[in-house]
């Protein structure tokens, strides 16, 4: 029960910070009027919230049903295939996250070369860390 509460959790944060790139990226594509803050704050204490909710809540729920604890046959496959998908899914979440960083230093000026490095790197290594960590974590355990 505690690692379903702590995946909610997780998911809960996460959700909330998704919300928050994703909108405000989009408000700045399509050009949203930021009068007074409005759009903004609508992001931070109503959109954001209710998405970090909603994805809390189905993250819980699917660990719940497919942790293997309720229902032993329902447990997802641990093969090296699926290890594999979600290590290829962790790396694209990965790059894309790095492009966003990207996206959103546009136009920074950087005072030196490795601050530089890193943010043309991120994708790069946003994609390898995302898929090392993903790898790891769905390792099989020796007991």
């Amino acid at each position: 029960m505690l690692k379903t509460v702590l995946v909610a959790l997780a998911a809960l944060v996460a959700g909330y910070l998704a919300a928050l790139g994703i909108g405000l990226v989009a408000f700045d594509v399509f050009e949203v009027s930021q009068r007074e803050g409005a759009a903004a704050m609508g992001l931070a204490f109503v959109i954001g919230p209710a998405v970090a909710i909603i994805g809390a809540l189905v993250a819980g729920l699917w660990y719940w049903i497919f942790s293997g604890r309720r229902n032993p046959q329902a447990r997802a496959p641990r093969g090296s295939a699926a290890r594999l998908a979600w290590a290829f899914a962790a790396a694209l979440g990965g790059w894309l996250a790095g492009l966003l960083l990207q996206w959103m230093l546009k136009g920074q000026s950087y005072e030196t070369f490795i601050v530089a490095l890193a943010v043309s790197l991120a994708p790069w290594f946003g994609a390898l860390g995302f898929a090392a960590a993903t790898w790891l974590l769905l390792r099989r355990r020796e007991s």
